[in-house]
C-alpha cells in the first residue's frame, strides 16, 4: 500500500500501529505453541486483546490528528486508508486468538 500510494514519509502513528501488530503476531506465535502443548493459551490471547484495544486508541488518535494536521484531501484519503488497514490487522490478530481459544474450549 505504501508504494501504491507513493508514500515518502511514514507517520509516527502508523509506526506505532505497526509496533502493535508486531507485538500481536509475537503473541499469536506464543498462542499457537501453547495450543500444541494444550496449555497456556489464555495468557497470549488476553495480551492480544489488550493490544487490539491499544490499537483502537492509537488509530482513533491517529485519524483525529490526520484531520487536524493535514490539509490535502488526497493525502488524508491515502493515510486514512493506510491507518484503517493497519488497525484492521490487529482485529484479525484478535480473531485468530479467539479462534485458538475456541479450539481449546471445544477440545478440552
Amino acid at each position: 500500500v505504501v508504494r501504491l500510494y507513493s508514500i515518502e514519509r511514514v507517520r509516527p502513528d502508523a509506526r506505532e500501529l505497526v509496533r502493535i501488530i508486531k507485538a500481536s503476531t509475537d503473541q499469536m506465535v506464543k498462542a499457537l505453541k501453547a495450543l500444541e502443548r494444550r496449555d497456556g493459551v489464555a495468557e497470549p490471547a488476553v495480551e492480544i486483546n489488550r493490544l487490539e484495544n491499544e490499537a483502537d486508541r492509537v488509530h482513533y488518535a491517529a485519524v483525529r490528528r490526520l484531520f487536524e494536521e493535514e490539509r490535502d484531501p488526497i493525502v488524508i484519503m491515502k493515510w486514512k486508508e493506510i491507518l484503517d488497514f493497519l488497525e484492521d490487522a490487529t482485529d484479525r490478530c484478535e480473531d485468530v486468538a479467539n479462534a485458538v481459544e475456541g479450539i481449546v474450549v471445544k477440545h478440552a
